[in-house]
């Protein structure tokens, strides 16, 4: 009898195990299908809401494949440095692939090298101009200088409108508040000046001037620029960041937004949009950061997947007005990425290269 029992308790150990081996086994293999990959979107900073709402797009995309997204970045996006460490550090973690807005291009050319050498796949997104060195997988962004191009003709048809006169014959004075210098700055501003030349061209730009990016340095750059030429007409900034800031600065010296004088930017940031709708800021280069947040996970799953995708993804960009303000939130001024060409920093524009 004691025989007996003491076969059927092994037999019974032998069947508990079985059992929890095969459930270790189910247990492994779908937390692998739950967490099948891992990857880094690096952006520039998280200062201005552009990024902050890109990074919220590629982490909701990440989150339907069910994948593990990391984001690191400097605290300001002078930090070209600590930018490039960052990257430096996370390829060699245990990531599938990296996406990078980087501050500087040609200081990203040692993170990149070290991605490569790690075998790690590099994608770059909000911008479309190759580095110099190192191999991108794939450039996902707008077309910077026809974006600012198309900004541009909306200001002279805006002060054409207030002259009641042609678009050609328009005339004033236009402010660019910049971003840090690079290619980014160096597209949008000569694409914006070259926007102004091809329609308005009596209207002229009586200044430029760094507020790199914020919002708060560009009221005090502003606040500067309206003392030294109280008859500038328009505001551009290189980004929405900046335009909030002249506007403010503009209705502290007692100038009505969108009577005295406009305000235009670059993003497409939830909280200018608001402005826009409040007649507080004239208008933005809509280029939608959670929906390009969200172009850039897809393409990695794209390749992760085996699928061929194209060296430049060219996404869209809308000037948004009051006119066309809720089309663009609601998402039907959006319309699919298509295969673009590289943008060169080369003073030129993109069609041209």
């Amino acid at each position: 009898m004691l025989l007996k029992n003491t076969y059927l308790l092994r037999k019974l150990l032998i069947i508990i195990l079985a059992i929890v081996l095969i459930v270790v086994v189910i247990f492994r293999g779908t937390h692998r299908q739950h967490v099948e990959h891992t990857v880094a979107v690096i952006p520039p900073a998280l200062v201005s809401p552009f990024h902050v709402t890109l990074i919220e797009g590629a982490t909701a995309q990440a989150n339907q494949y069910r994948w593990n997204i990391i984001s690191q970045s400097p605290e300001r996006e002078t930090d070209i440095e600590g930018q490039v460490a960052i990257v430096e550090q996370l390829v060699q973690r245990d990531i599938d692939a990296i996406s990078i807005n980087p501050i500087n291009a040609n200081a990203m050319i040692a993170g990149v090298t070290v991605a490569n050498e790690m075998g790690v796949p590099v994608f770059m997104h909000n911008l479309i101009t190759p580095i110099a060195e190192g191999h991108v997988v794939e450039y996902i962004g707008y077309d910077q200088w026809s974006g600012a191009a198309n900004l541009a003709a909306y200001v002279c048809q805006v002060l054409a409108n207030q002259q009641a006169v042609e678009m050609p014959a328009a005339k004033g004075s236009v402010f660019i508040l910049t971003g840090i210098p690079g290619f980014h700055t160096n597209r949008r501003t000569g694409g914006f000046k070259y926007g102004l030349k091809q329609n308005c061209p009596n209207v002229q730009v009586v200044g430029e001037q760094t507020a790199e990016w914020e919002r708060e340095k560009a009221l005090q750059v502003a606040t500067t620029a309206l003392q030294q030429h109280p008859d500038i007409d328009v505001f551009f900034g290189n980004s929405d960041e900046m335009a909030i800031g002249a506007a403010l600065a503009a209705q502290q010296m007692g100038l009505t937004i969108n009577q005295d004088i406009f305000s235009v930017g670059i993003d497409g940031n939830d909280v200018t949009l608001n402005l826009i709708r409040e007649g507080t800021l004239t208008a933005t280069l809509g280029v939608y950061p959670n929906r390009m947040g969200h172009v850039v996970i897809e393409q990695i799953n794209k390749l992760f997947n085996g699928a061929k995708i194209p060296y430049v993804l060219l996404t869209p960009s809308t000037v948004v007005t009051s006119a066309n303000l809720e089309a663009y939130i609601s998402g039907d001024t959006w319309t699919d990425p298509v295969e673009g060409v590289p943008e060169f920093d080369n003073n030129q524009p993109t069609v041209l290269n």
